[in-house]
């Protein structure tokens, strides 16, 4: 699948820096210091009507010291991410746009679930955020072909494009994402969710939780984009795995206003 791209590798340093739990905010600012634009830019948005105040910034110490762990996290992997995700997929009928949108939406829902049920909230957005990557390789190998008329069936919530995907190639996005996480040395922490988050039940402890999890936040994406969903809906098989963590889907639902206000704030700072 090729050599782990940049902007992934900074990724992959991240989600270890925030599995030690002696990293602190030196640690983080020595990996923005490897990108040098990645380090422009936060200094700009530690500068910026958000978060300045007093003298301007003018090193990533401060900046990062400034804006603070949990939104310095946030943007470095919206930032970075976006170079990774936000790329036009017209076998699925989104442009980039609608791709990062899918992305950072599906990060800040999982974030949310993540605290509701006391899991890693860091984990589950960087989850979050790269849980629709699949569908970049499998748009190449499907425009490659020349074969596709139109594009991929979306069958809305729990299956989205798994069932069209499989019917046509055999296997689904979320197989060909946690295959190419883990070829760019993501753990599997992050790779067993992506690859299970249409069948969370089937994946393995200490995965599963995340994996439902994540189930979950693909219900708050699509309930944020406007899609009108009973908070009254589904069957049996959703209700026993919104179960396993102790939530019905009125409660996810509950959610969506929230992380409908995070990320609108999330797009107003990365116009900084």
């Amino acid at each position: 699948m090729g050599p782990i791209p940049p902007s992934a590798h900074v990724l992959v340093q991240l989600q270890r820096l925030l599995a030690d739990l002696n990293t602190g905010l030196d640690d983080i600012a020595r990996l923005i210091l490897l990108d040098a634009a990645l380090t422009t830019r936060i200094i700009r948005l530690s500068n910026s009507a958000w978060f300045g105040r007093g003298l301007p910034c003018t090193s990533i110490e401060e900046a990062v010291n400034r804006i603070g762990f949990r939104e310095v996290y946030h943007f470095v992997a919206v930032a970075v991410s976006s170079a990774l995700v936000a790329q036009p997929v017209p076998a699925y009928g989104r442009d980039s746009l609608e791709m990062w949108t899918d992305s950072v939406t599906g990060a800040f829902a999982a974030e949310a679930l993540a605290q509701r049920v006391g899991e890693d909230a860091a984990n589950a957005y960087l989850i979050g955020l790269l849980h629709v990557i699949g569908r970049l390789p499998v748009n190449r190998y499907l425009m490659g072909q020349g074969s596709l008329t139109r594009a991929l069936a979306d069958d809305g919530y729990p299956h989205e494009f798994s069932g069209a995907e499989f019917a046509l190639l055999g296997f689904h996005q979320a197989e060909v994402g946690a295959q190419l996480l883990a070829a760019w040395e993501f753990q599997p922490s992050v790779t067993q969710p992506v690859r299970h988050q249409y069948d969370p039940l089937s994946a393995e402890e200490p995965h599963d939780r995340m994996a439902v999890l994540l189930y979950a936040a693909r219900l708050i994406r699509i309930a944020a984009s406007g899609v009108e969903i009973d908070p009254e809906g589904g069957d049996a098989t959703e209700a026993e795995i919104l179960g396993s963590l102790a939530l019905t889907r009125a409660d996810v639902l509950a959610l969506v206003p929230g992380v409908r206000e995070t990320f609108s704030r999330a797009r107003l700072m990365m116009k900084v």
